[in-house]
């Protein structure tokens, strides 16, 4: 047995036994995930070959998330196979464990995966899962009190509206945690396409894009009849005109009439600006969602959270507070123990436990640490049960605000 990265002769191998594994038509899809992406690497595709057999396999993605408001390196791991003939045995894990050490390598700092299996599986292996609110809610009769007429909805043009909307992408997400960083490659890849990365339609006011929304409507396949769905994958917006999204919403309520569509659905906040427009302008109760399906692994956690330090710093230096120096045991990830030292010029380190080392006082899980790190839970939820200093954790709670957590599901990867 063999572990390592593809030859190129071995691709053809590699795209069958995806196509076994996922999908049967998928074959020209998964050439394109190969062809048609301009950072693919042939050490990306990771194999598992035994007597000159490809038999498992998966393919590493490297992008950049941003953490907080800080950008750390990921590689977003997918298509991870076995051939059926060979599953059971182990294959698969011994893959996994791995490509860990192929992203240590390659510099990534955390490890993310979207499973369609039982997340049991990655657990055994160190993943934990990072959960993503979502909304779903009935599309029924609406009161429709926005008006849209100051905003012009056009379906999208790729020859003429991608680059204002590449560039209000950037903006809209600059401070959201949970995003991609999309480089103007990255709009132009076969893979976003085939992902349905761009938007449906723009808003446009005097000429300039504002706002755009991308969404898709099918048939739900978890009811009996099937229910028909819109899909609200992602939405955009300049953040200083947010009366754009009423143009919107509203639009996204006339395709749901004409089309009869019965329910509205999202993997982001319902606390979104977007989804609490579309609310105000339904008569249909929202109902909270929760997708587990994300899971992450800290491939290094000093080098991780010190690409942290300079957001933390800057939080420190506009709250205009004093505290006094400490070093604090942060909670482990991946069996990684670091601690975080605040120094008396009001610097802060990463550096490794010692004597002097204040413990957190509360036993956080990983789930709950990595929820802290992106946001989806703030400081100030859990430290109740903490025993460091009020100071720390008035200190902690300015690190670690609530926010609203977001990864926009065409970017799996």
């Amino acid at each position: 047995m063999e572990i390592r990265a593809a030859r190129e002769s071995e691709l053809e191998q590699v795209v069958e036994l995806c196509c076994l594994a996922f999908n049967p038509e998928g074959h020209e899809r998964y050439w394109q995930y190969i062809k048609g992406d301009s950072s693919y690497r042939l050490s990306q595709t990771r194999v598992v070959v035994v007597n000159d057999t490809v038999i498992s396999t998966l393919r590493v993605w490297e992008r950049r998330i941003r953490v907080g408001t800080s950008f750390v390196t990921m590689g977003g791991i997918g298509g991870v196979c076995t051939h059926p003939k060979y599953r059971g045995v182990g294959y698969a894990s011994a893959l996994m464990r791995d490509t860990i050490d192929y992203l240590r390598m390659t510099g990534c700092d955390i490890g993310a995966l979207f499973t369609i299996i039982p997340a049991a599986f990655y657990r055994r292996l160190g993943w934990t899962t990072l959960p993503l609110h979502g909304f779903n809610m009935a599309c029924e009769s609406t009161t429709r009190t926005v008006d849209s007429s100051a905003w012009q909805l056009t379906d999208f043009n790729l020859e003429t509206d991608l680059n204002a909307v590449a560039a209000l992408y950037d903006l809209a997400n600059a401070q959201q945690s949970g995003t991609i960083a999309r480089t103007r490659a990255y709009w132009d890849m076969a893979p976003c396409r085939i992902r349905e990365v761009l938007p449906t339609v723009v808003a446009r006011q005097g000429g300039r894009i504002g706002g755009y929304l991308n969404y898709g409507i099918h048939d739900s396949g978890l009811q009996t009849p099937p229910t028909k769905t819109a899909e609200v994958r992602e939405v955009g917006y300049v953040p200083s005109s947010p009366e754009v999204l009423g143009a919107l919403v509203s639009h996204l309520l006339k395709v749901c009439e004409a089309q009869e569509v019965e329910r509205i659905e999202g993997t982001f906040s319902p606390q979104h600006p977007f989804v609490e427009r579309l609310t105000a302008e339904t008569n249909g109760g929202l109902t909270p969602t929760t997708d587990t399906k994300m899971m992450l692994y800290a491939v290094n956690l000093p080098v991780l959270l010190r690409r942290l330090v300079v957001g933390w710093e800057s939080r420190i230096a506009d709250a205009e507070e004093t505290f006094s120096p400490f070093t604090l045991q942060l909670p482990a990830l991946n069996n990684q123990q670091v601690a975080l030292r605040y120094n008396p010029n009001g610097t802060l380190q990463i550096v490794p436990e010692d004597a002097d080392t204040v413990e957190l006082g509360v036993d956080l899980t990983e789930a709950d640490f990595w929820q802290l790190l992106f946001g989806t839970i703030g400081w100030e939820q859990i430290n109740s049960a903490a025993s460091v200093s009020a100071e720390i954790s008035a200190f902690l709670a300015m690190l670690f605000p609530k926010r609203d957590v977001i990864f926009w599901s065409p970017d799996q990867y």
